[in-house]
């Protein structure tokens, strides 16, 4: 990469006389964003980073990139600015959003008035349209067309500027070469965007601000000006643009690869034996097929925030995301007990039930986007985020085999039509979602061709079981079954791969004609039963104590509970440890009479009446019901502690006599598969 730069930096300014501050329009979004939120990552107490053509992230130093001697774009008009030396053949302007601070700029998205915030540490140059009725500056950066005060910005001439961000293909590959400072002839981030298209000539410089058409050097001009018309019609790929594949892959997908293939590419990129990211496939895998987040995009994610998990945030303090959940103290708030928990949390609660969740004030589409649509609107002041965490998966799937790349059938809303996602391939059906006004947002489309005029698509939010409705409450997510339907009429496919199926087996080891295959999907799709951790059910496996207080605790909501030693051998930080102690609070798990839990235990079929029993008191459910025991042959092994239980789960049909000679069985092991029956007939009850 080029990081060569060249003497002192002639330039002339054509800045531009504009007053006041830029007036804020009202959000989209159910609610707004809070003051002061400005991505997950903390810029003010986290190092900034760029990432090679190789796609590793590093640190760099804050650089003061404002033209020396000029003040802000509203201290000039153009016909006072002085005459520019040409550094370059480009015609036009730039807006230098590097002036001097480290500081994050805001703006106003014109096309969905939603405010924005960037930084022009991460990317300086953006392209000038002008200016509103209101003196603002418009520009484009990142793809988003927006405002922003001429006080925090410095507009100049391309041709001086000693670099301009471009892209250029070498070797079949397309890249982005980022400027962070227009007064060097350096780009800090070289940013692999996928496969080069056919019309993109090897070694030629191209220029772009959205990422998806392209201009040649002697087309700078003209780019600015189909901006400002709403056209492309100068770019070399007009009727065609280019979307990077995993940019615009929503993450409500899967890999291909298994959790082993998939580690095994991050050892040997991560390169060290302290990496935090070593091994991590099986919890990427784990994850993804508990709460529906992509594993390698999440590995993507976490290898651009953590530096391939070498962070002083991931080595220190198990944080791959560089996430900050509390204002009042940040550092605090980003430790997390294990790596594992850190990467729950964030498939969890920062992606399911957040930044895909349509009635998340963060949602701007399910995909990590860039500054105009995606999860990088929100998540970070970074305006090429997205693509650098693309650019790590590019190099992840060359090194497991190149299997993901192009997989998934991807559309494209290229309009700022908030579009209905609907629950049936019918206008009349009901509305599940709204997609939002911003443009080029993805959807994953799981049927190529249309069925009456409607693409069936993987759905951004959790659904509900019977897919009438959102379901906020809950992260847990099913590809098989939460699907929906979107007008082909706002559609364009950009990327034709495989339909995916629309229903399909709950866990690989659970097939469809097994007598507990309903049940089991039932757990599944409502969180309650997730699968281990080799992403496989395993249905006769021996049920664990562990394991069914952790089904309690979801069907419970999984409310938020404060670590505190309850049982000597419950630990903090286990898979458990919330469930038991949530479990131990309201009286539902009392443990042995040595004071112990016995989390490994297997769980005998009175402890889980019992356990359900308590359950149901502590729901306020009805438990008043009995049926006298004596018609079982083992009626007698029943212990004492279970009596009432156990004839209350008889009388409501929970619990059956089992073989030929009926026997209830009070001391015999639970089945995974028989505790998923047992519960799926409990929840009917409720």
């Amino acid at each position: 990469m080029n990081k060569r730069t060249k003497g002192p930096f002639a330039l002339g300014v054509f800045c531009l006389l504009l007053a006041g501050i830029f007036c804020t329009a009202s959000a989209v979004r159910a609610d707004e964003t809070p003051e002061g939120f400005y991505g997950e990552r903390d810029q003010s107490t986290t190092p900034l980073t760029a990432m090679d053509e190789n796609g590793n992230s590093y640190e760099v130093e804050a650089e003061d990139g404002a033209v020396e001697d000029l003040p802000m774009a509203d201290q000039y008009d153009e016909s006072s600015a002085p005459a520019a030396y040409a550094a370059s053949a480009l015609e036009g302007y730039l807006v230098n959003f590097n002036t001097g601070s480290n500081a994050v700029t805001q703006y106003t998205d014109t096309v969905t008035g939603a405010s924005g915030y960037v930084s022009g540490q991460y990317g300086a140059d953006a392209a000038y349209l002008g200016r509103d009725s209101s003196n603002n500056v418009k520009f484009m950066l990142s793809g988003v067309t927006g405002v922003v005060s001429a006080s925090k910005v410095q507009v100049v001439q391309a041709s001086a500027a000693s670099s301009v961000s471009y892209y250029k293909v070498s070797g079949g590959w397309l890249y982005h070469y980022v400027t962070t400072n227009i007064k060097k002839d350096a780009y800090p981030s070289v940013l692999r965007n996928g496969y080069a298209p056919s019309y993109l000539s090897e070694g030629t410089k191209y220029y772009s601000y959205d990422g998806h058409y392209f201009y040649t050097a002697s087309n700078y001009g003209n780019m600015q000006a189909d901006y400002k018309a709403g056209t492309r019609s100068h770019a070399v790929n007009a009727s065609n643009p280019y979307y990077n594949y995993f940019q615009y892959l929503p993450l409500r997908s899967t890999t291909s690869y298994s959790a082993n293939t998939l580690s095994s590419a991050v050892n040997a990129l991560a390169n060290s034996s302290g990496s935090k990211m070593n091994n991590i496939g099986s919890i990427m895998v784990k994850y993804q097929n508990t709460y529906g987040t992509n594993a390698l995009l999440m590995t993507g994610v976490a290898a651009n925030e953590s530096g391939w998990g070498k962070s002083d945030y991931a080595v220190n303090r198990n944080n791959l995301f560089g996430l900050n959940a509390i204002d009042a103290d940040p550092d605090k708030a980003s430790y997390f007990s294990s790596v594992d928990e850190c990467v729950r949390q964030f498939s969890e609660t920062w992606m399911s039930k957040g930044y895909l969740d349509s009635t998340d004030w963060r949602y701007f589409g399910g995909f990590l986007g860039n500054k105009a649509s995606g999860i990088n609107v929100k998540y970070a002041s970074d305006p090429y985020w997205g693509e650098k965490a693309a650019a790590v998966a590019w190099q992840l799937d060359s090194r497991c085999g190149g299997s993901d790349a192009g997989r998934y059938t991807i559309g494209i809303k290229t309009s700022s039509t908030d579009v209905n996602v609907r629950s049936q391939s019918s206008a009349s059906s009901t509305v599940l979602y709204k997609t939002g006004s911003q443009v080029s947002s993805s959807v994953l489309i799981m049927k190529s061709s249309p069925e009456n005029g409607f693409y069936r698509i993987q759905s951004d939010p959790v659904l509900n079981s019977k897919r009438t409705a959102v379901n906020t409450s809950s992260g847990n997510y099913n590809i098989g079954t939460m699907y929906a339907f979107i007008s082909a009429d706002y559609i364009t496919i950009v990327n034709k791969g495989s339909d995916v199926s629309i229903q399909t087996s709950p866990f690989p080891d659970v097939n469809p004609g097994s007598w507990y295959y309903d049940v089991v999907a039932d757990m599944k799709n409502q969180g309650i039963m997730t699968g281990m951790d080799n992403g496989r059910f395993e249905p006769a496996t021996t049920l664990s104590r562990a394991h069914f207080a952790t089904t309690l605790y979801r069907m419970a909501g999984s409310p938020s509970v404060s670590y505190k030693k309850v049982f000597p051998d419950v630990g903090d930080g286990q898979f458990y440890t919330s469930p038991v102690i949530w479990a131990n609070s309201v009286s539902v798990i009392t443990g042995y009479e040595n004071g112990r839990f016995g989390p490994v235990d297997s769980l005998t079929r009175e402890q889980m009446v019992t356990m359900l029993y308590r359950y149901a008191k502590y729901c306020g459910m009805d438990t008043s019901a009995r049926n006298n025991l004596s018609g079982f042959p083992d009626a007698s092994k029943v212990s004492g502690f279970a009596k009432e239980a156990m004839q209350w789960a008889v009388a409501k049909k929970i619990i059956t006599g089992q073989g030929s000679t009926g026997a209830i069985d009070p001391q015999g092991k639970s089945s995974r598969a028989a505790c998923a029956a047992v519960l799926s007939r409990f929840m009917a009850l409720q």
